[in-house]
C-alpha cells in the first residue's frame, strides 16, 4: 500500500512560514515598544533630576537668563515626553494589532494541522483494515492448500 501523503502539506507548510514571519513582527513591535518605554523614562529621570538641581539654584539665588535657560529645558523635556507618550500609545496598538495577527495566523495554522492529523489517523485505520482483510485471506487460502 502507498504511504500516507497529506495533499495540502505545502499549504501548511506556507501557513507555517506566515505563523513565523507574525512571530517575528510581533516581536519588533515589542522591542520597538520597549525602547519608547524606557526613551520615556530615560526623559522623566532628567526631568527629576533638572527638577532638584533648579530647585538647588533657586536656593541660591539665580538670575533672570538662567532661569529662562532651565525652564525652556524643562517645557522642551515635556513636549518631549508628551509625543513619547503618542508613540507609545501607537506602537502599544501595533503590538496588539501584530499580536491578533499572530493568532489568526496560528488558527489557520492549527486547523490544517488537525486536518492532517485526522486524515493520517483516517489514513491508518484504514491501511489496519486493509491488512488485515490481506491477512485473513491468506490464512484461508492456506487452510484451503491444506485441506486438498
Amino acid at each position: 500500500m502507498k504511504r500516507f501523503s497529506f495533499r495540502l502539506e505545502k499549504v501548511l507548510r506556507y501557513r507555517k512560514y506566515l505563523e513565523s514571519k507574525a512571530q517575528i513582527k510581533l516581536m519588533d513591535a515589542i522591542n520597538e515598544y520597549h525602547k519608547k518605554e524606557n526613551f520615556i523614562r530615560m526623559i522623566i529621570a532628567k526631568r527629576i533630576e533638572l527638577a532638584d538641581e533648579c530647585g538647588g539654584e533657586k536656593k541660591k539665588g539665580m538670575d533672570v537668563a538662567r532661569y529662562r535657560l532651565y525652564y525652556h529645558y524643562f517645557r522642551k523635556l515635556n513636549d518631549e515626553q508628551e509625543a513619547g507618550g503618542l508613540a507609545l500609545k501607537k506602537t502599544g496598538e501595533k503590538v496588539q494589532a501584530h499580536r491578533m495577527l499572530l493568532t489568526k495566523e496560528s488558527i489557520k495554522k492549527k486547523t490544517l494541522e488537525t486536518l492532517k492529523e485526522v486524515q493520517q489517523g483516517r489514513y491508518q485505520e484504514i491501511s489496519g483494515k486493509e491488512e488485515q482483510k490481506i491477512m485473513d485471506e491468506t490464512a484461508i487460502i492456506r487452510i484451503k492448500r491444506v485441506n486438498l
